[in-house]
């Protein structure tokens, strides 16, 4: 096995794992992400979202082996860094928490899209 694939293997796992986090426990991924579950409803929302969303993301690449499968999750998490950045510009909100998740984001989006996905994502621009 390749550097490039353990680093999509490794990337996918903390995806699944960050997805456990959120699904288990909902209250600790609130906390960690500064959100309040409020109520049934936001213990449901964090479940789901943070929670078996981001599991599914994290598995299917891990059962298929999929390189494209790889490209969505890594192309997942680099957007969400994207969307943060944006946040950061104009909300104003370049707060400490915000710039560290940013940098774990593009670091995952960096381990998913190592090797083949990159290569498939270059091959797409092409």
């Amino acid at each position: 096995m390749e550097l490039p694939d353990i680093a999509n293997i490794v990337g996918a796992v903390g995806t699944v794992g960050m997805g456990l986090m959120g699904l288990l426990f909902p209250h600790t991924a609130a906390r960690i992400v500064g959100l309040r579950p409020v109520g049934g409803a936001g213990r449901s929302e964090f479940r789901a979202t943070f929670g078996g969303l981001w599991i599914a993301l994290g598995l299917v690449p891990l059962i298929s082996g999929a390189p494209l499968a790889y490209l969505v999750l890594g192309l997942g998490w680099a957007f969400k860094a994207i969307g943060r950045v944006i946040s950061i510009v104009l909300d104003r909100a370049g707060d400490r928490q915000n710039w560290r998740a940013v940098v774990l984001e593009a670091k995952f989006a960096a381990l998913v899209l190592a090797g083949a996905p990159f290569a498939l994502l270059v091959a797409g621009l092409g």
